[in-house]
Protein backbone atom coordinates (compact mmCIF):
# COMPACT_ATOMS: atom_id res chain seq x y z
CA UNK A 1 0.00 0.00 0.00
CA UNK A 2 2.81 2.41 0.83
CA UNK A 3 4.47 1.64 -2.48
CA UNK A 4 1.24 2.25 -4.38
CA UNK A 5 0.65 5.58 -2.66
CA UNK A 6 4.15 6.82 -3.42
CA UNK A 7 4.27 5.55 -6.98
CA UNK A 8 0.79 6.80 -7.87
CA UNK A 9 1.91 10.35 -7.03
CA UNK A 10 5.07 9.95 -9.13
CA UNK A 11 3.23 8.46 -12.09
CA UNK A 12 0.58 11.18 -12.08
CA UNK A 13 3.18 13.94 -11.81
CA UNK A 14 5.08 12.43 -14.77
CA UNK A 15 1.88 11.80 -16.79
CA UNK A 16 -0.93 14.21 -15.79
CA UNK A 17 -3.12 12.91 -18.62
CA UNK A 18 -3.46 9.55 -16.80
CA UNK A 19 -5.34 11.08 -13.89
CA UNK A 20 -8.66 9.68 -15.13
CA UNK A 21 -7.26 6.33 -16.35
CA UNK A 22 -7.00 4.21 -13.21
CA UNK A 23 -6.30 1.05 -15.19
CA UNK A 24 -3.16 2.38 -16.87
CA UNK A 25 -1.88 3.82 -13.61
CA UNK A 26 -2.41 0.43 -11.95
CA UNK A 27 -0.54 -1.35 -14.75
CA UNK A 28 2.35 1.07 -14.48
CA UNK A 29 2.52 0.55 -10.71
CA UNK A 30 2.55 -3.20 -11.24
CA UNK A 31 5.39 -2.93 -13.74
CA UNK A 32 7.40 -0.79 -11.36
CA UNK A 33 6.75 -3.21 -8.49
CA UNK A 34 8.00 -6.15 -10.55
CA UNK A 35 11.19 -4.25 -11.40
CA UNK A 36 12.06 -3.68 -7.73
CA UNK A 37 14.73 -5.83 -6.08
CA UNK A 38 13.77 -8.12 -3.21
CA UNK A 39 15.47 -5.75 -0.75
CA UNK A 40 13.39 -2.81 -1.99
CA UNK A 41 10.21 -4.88 -1.85
CA UNK A 42 11.07 -5.96 1.71
CA UNK A 43 11.20 -2.31 2.75
CA UNK A 44 7.63 -1.74 1.58
CA UNK A 45 6.41 -5.07 2.95
CA UNK A 46 7.79 -4.19 6.39
CA UNK A 47 5.82 -0.94 6.29
CA UNK A 48 2.66 -2.96 5.75
CA UNK A 49 3.64 -5.66 8.26
CA UNK A 50 1.53 -4.72 11.29
CA UNK A 51 -1.49 -3.89 9.19
CA UNK A 52 -1.25 -7.10 7.19
CA UNK A 53 -0.96 -9.22 10.33
CA UNK A 54 -3.92 -7.59 12.05
CA UNK A 55 -6.12 -7.95 8.97
CA UNK A 56 -5.13 -11.61 8.65
CA UNK A 57 -6.11 -12.15 12.28
CA UNK A 58 -9.46 -10.48 11.81
CA UNK A 59 -10.19 -12.56 8.69
CA UNK A 60 -9.27 -15.72 10.58
CA UNK A 61 -11.51 -14.69 13.48
CA UNK A 62 -14.39 -14.12 11.05
CA UNK A 63 -13.92 -17.59 9.58
CA UNK A 64 -13.85 -19.13 13.06
CA UNK A 65 -17.04 -17.32 14.07
CA UNK A 66 -15.27 -15.00 16.51
CA UNK A 67 -15.68 -11.85 14.49
CA UNK A 68 -16.43 -8.63 16.31
CA UNK A 69 -20.04 -7.52 16.24
CA UNK A 70 -20.87 -5.52 13.16
CA UNK A 71 -22.41 -2.10 13.40
CA UNK A 72 -26.15 -1.98 13.10
CA UNK A 73 -27.54 -0.31 10.03
CA UNK A 74 -28.98 3.11 10.56
CA UNK A 75 -32.69 3.35 10.03
CA UNK A 76 -33.93 5.98 7.67
CA UNK A 77 -36.07 8.31 9.70
CA UNK A 78 -38.36 10.69 7.93
CA UNK A 79 -38.81 8.63 4.80
CA UNK A 80 -42.05 9.02 2.96
CA UNK A 81 -44.71 6.38 2.79
CA UNK A 82 -44.79 4.35 -0.37
CA UNK A 83 -47.04 5.70 -3.08
CA UNK A 84 -49.91 3.59 -4.37
CA UNK A 85 -47.91 2.79 -7.49
CA UNK A 86 -44.88 1.64 -5.48
CA UNK A 87 -47.10 -0.57 -3.30
CA UNK A 88 -48.56 -2.03 -6.49
CA UNK A 89 -45.07 -2.66 -7.93
CA UNK A 90 -43.92 -4.29 -4.71
CA UNK A 91 -46.93 -6.60 -4.70
CA UNK A 92 -47.00 -7.44 -8.41
CA UNK A 93 -43.36 -7.55 -9.57
CA UNK A 94 -42.87 -11.23 -8.80
CA UNK A 95 -46.09 -12.10 -10.65
CA UNK A 96 -44.99 -10.17 -13.76
CA UNK A 97 -41.62 -11.94 -13.76
CA UNK A 98 -43.20 -15.38 -13.25
CA UNK A 99 -45.56 -14.72 -16.18
CA UNK A 100 -42.67 -13.48 -18.37
CA UNK A 101 -39.42 -15.26 -17.34
CA UNK A 102 -37.49 -13.42 -20.09
CA UNK A 103 -38.04 -10.16 -18.18
CA UNK A 104 -36.19 -11.40 -15.11
CA UNK A 105 -32.87 -9.94 -16.25
CA UNK A 106 -34.33 -6.84 -17.91
CA UNK A 107 -35.25 -4.34 -15.20
CA UNK A 108 -36.38 -1.70 -17.68
CA UNK A 109 -38.79 -4.07 -19.39
CA UNK A 110 -40.27 -5.07 -16.02
CA UNK A 111 -40.75 -1.38 -15.19
CA UNK A 112 -42.45 -0.72 -18.51
CA UNK A 113 -44.77 -3.67 -18.02
CA UNK A 114 -45.62 -2.53 -14.48
CA UNK A 115 -46.40 0.96 -15.79
CA UNK A 116 -48.70 -0.44 -18.50
CA UNK A 117 -50.57 -2.52 -15.96
CA UNK A 118 -50.91 0.43 -13.55
CA UNK A 119 -52.27 2.72 -16.26
CA UNK A 120 -54.73 0.05 -17.39
CA UNK A 121 -56.23 -0.23 -13.88
CA UNK A 122 -59.39 1.65 -12.94
CA UNK A 123 -59.41 4.11 -10.06
CA UNK A 124 -61.32 1.59 -7.96
CA UNK A 125 -58.59 -1.01 -8.48
CA UNK A 126 -55.87 1.56 -7.71
CA UNK A 127 -57.66 2.58 -4.47
CA UNK A 128 -56.72 -0.81 -3.03
CA UNK A 129 -53.04 0.29 -3.10
CA UNK A 130 -53.55 3.92 -1.95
Amino acid sequence: MAFAQQERKKILSENPSLKSDIGKVGKMMGERWRKLSDAEKAKYKSMAGPTRKSSKKSRKAERDGEAPARKEKKTRKGTRKLSGYMKFVKAERSRVISENPKLKSDIMAVGKEMGKRWRAMSDAEKAKYN
